[in-house]
């Protein structure tokens, strides 16, 4: 079963040293990127300072933009595309350095000389007050030290339960993603990590002004070691197809009426139960046009078409 992905609150160094994918399981499987420090992400909230986009590709039909979103830790690429409309006209409305926060899917690219470059596809960004963005940053240093806990712990305790860690109130999501983290970045320093995130903290209580992107080219990883290769998605089947388009109907229904132009995300599952769709075929089909850049979530709990 297909389930909606949770945004993972990171900050750039952890994107940055992110090198590991994973695929999931099902019939569609997801990409996962794999994190040293305890995340497994499909989907990221990240805020910084956001420079002014750039196009960036050769086909003027399908234009692609792109910036750079530089945190306390480091800086990471964020782009949108002609898939992404709403996030590639935010992109592209900026013409000076603001704080931001964005929301989007990760993706690792991979060259030819084995170095892979994280980015972030934006499906929503915006402009925020400082104080916004040092809320932000502020949930991002929490979940992360907490993740940061759970694998410190399991390095010392590998014998130590997941079901033990859940009845403590720590989300088997984190869980999987810290053995899986400890499994593929055995030898990584995550007590450097863990003082890069002094910077954040600092950030947080006003102690530094906006953060200057860094000079130079943009920042890489190695790849060191290649995963299997990805198998291609099937095409959907005509009845998912007709799933999907039930669905976006749906959508469309909830935002008509709605006072801010979104459709409650609540509202439309109620309904498409009342359609035939129950609820774990509904979150399938939304995971798929979420996937496909149909759908997208730019406040949580709320959608609208792409």
């Amino acid at each position: 079963m297909a389930l909606r992905e949770v945004a993972w609150r990171v900050t750039a160094r952890e994107l940055e040293g992110s090198l590991e994918e994973e695929r999931g399981a099902g019939e569609r499987p997801t990409s996962y990127l794999l994190s040293p420090f305890g995340a497994r992400m499909n989907r990221v909230v990240v805020a910084g300072t956001l420079t002014p986009a750039e196009p960036i590709g050769r086909d003027e039909s399908q234009p692609f933009w792109r910036a750079r979103l530089t945190d306390p830790t480091g800086s990471v690429a964020v782009t949108a595309g002609s898939f992404q409309p709403r996030a590639m006209a935010q992109l592209r409305a900026a013409t000076a350095p603001r704080p931001a926060v964005v929301v989007g899917k990760v993706h690792l690219y991979r060259g030819r000389d084995g170095v892979g470059t994280v980015s972030v596809r934006a499906e929503g960004l915006r402009s925020v007050p400082e104080a916004e963005e040092r809320a932000t940053l502020a949930d991002v240093a929490r979940q992360t030290l907490d993740r940061l806990d759970v694998v410190e712990r399991l390095a010392r305790s590998p014998g130590v339960t997941d079901a033990t860690l859940q009845g403590e109130g720590i989300p088997g999501a984190w869980v999987r993603a810290a053995r899986a983290s400890l499994e593929r970045y055995p030898n990584v320093d995550r007590a450097a990590f863990r003082r890069e995130l002094g910077a954040v903290v600092r950030r947080v209580a006003g102690d530094s002004g906006p953060v200057a992107p860094p000079e130079g080219p943009s920042p890489a990883v190695a790849v060191t070691r290649a995963p299997p290769p990805k198998p291609a998605a099937p095409a959907p089947t005509a009845a998912e197809r007709a799933e999907e388009s039930l669905f976006l109907d749906l959508v469309d229904e909830v935002s008509d009426v709605s006072v801010d132009g979104y459709a409650d995300l609540k509202e439309v599952l109620a309904r498409a139960s009342g359609r035939g769709l129950d609820a774990p075929k509904a979150e399938a089909v939304l995971n798929r046009l979420e996937e496909s850049g149909a759908l997208e979530e730019p406040i949580v709990g709320k959608l609208r078409r792409a």
